[in-house]
């Protein structure tokens, strides 16, 4: 199966916002598991905490709103070397910065490991791209809760978890949602334009167990699957 893996960088820092090492090390377990079983995979991360800390820096010192995201940019191409160490031998040993380097390498064998790539785009945005860019038509969404939900989780224990619905089902949800450099919650409106024109099925699993990841590939009940249509 071709398939993109988005991981949240939330779900790579700890409680007290140091790096997760041992969540690092669990990812890399679970997409060596993937190649094991000969999925063609493409792996996104996000920024976490890191890009959140640089742009509130970055706001300090008066940056423009595109060097803030390159701030959360840089942050994200942190983790995705991490990652890429974690992985060792499977990954390109760099991680991909543009989508023409994506394009190029899309055949080798390594994993190709993605941050971000432009400012004003999210790692979301970045992760339905490379699905688009590699045909994948599975876009694997680690996050930091277990799905798609009718409300934020966090802030009310009475909303209820959405099982399956449609990106423009999906795309109300993600209206009433604001995002800032380094903050882009769930999914943003160039991610849900690029998996609808690609048609291209989004899976949100909680990857706060990686082998969630597994359970969903399984077709498991588990997390919420989006549809194109």
């Amino acid at each position: 199966m071709k398939l993109v893996l988005k991981i949240g960088g939330s779900l790579l820092f700890g409680k007290n916002q140091e790096f997760n090492i041992d969540r690092f090390k669990k990812f890399a377990e679970v997409i060596r598991k993937l190649k094991n079983q000969n999925h063609d995979l493409v792996l996104v991360v996000g920024g976490g905490i890191l890009a959140k800390s640089l742009v509130e820096l970055g706001k300090v010192l008066e940056a423009e709103h595109d060097d803030l995201d390159r701030l959360g940019i840089a942050a994200t191409w942190v983790c995705a070397q991490l990652m890429i160490a974690a992985l060792s031998d499977i990954a390109y040993p760099i991680p991909i910065m543009t989508e023409q380097q994506l394009t190029r390498l899309k055949g080798t064998e390594k994993i190709l490991v993605l941050g971000g790539l432009l400012p004003g785009q999210s790692t979301n945005a970045v992760a339905a791209c490379a699905a688009e860019l590699t045909n994948s038509r599975i876009l694997i969404n680690a996050t930091d809760v277990e799905g798609v939900y009718n409300g934020d989780p966090k802030r009310s224990t009475k909303v209820k978890l959405l099982p399956e619905l449609t990106i423009e089902q999906l795309r109300v949800i993600v209206s009433s949602l604001e995002s800032e450099p380094g903050t882009y919650p769930l999914f943003d409106k160039r991610a849900l334009d690029v998996a609808k024109r690609a048609h291209i099925e989004v899976w949100f699993v909680n990857g706060s167990n990686p082998e969630n990841i597994l359970l969903a590939i399984e077709k498991r009940k588990i997390g919420t699957r989006v549809v194109p249509s």
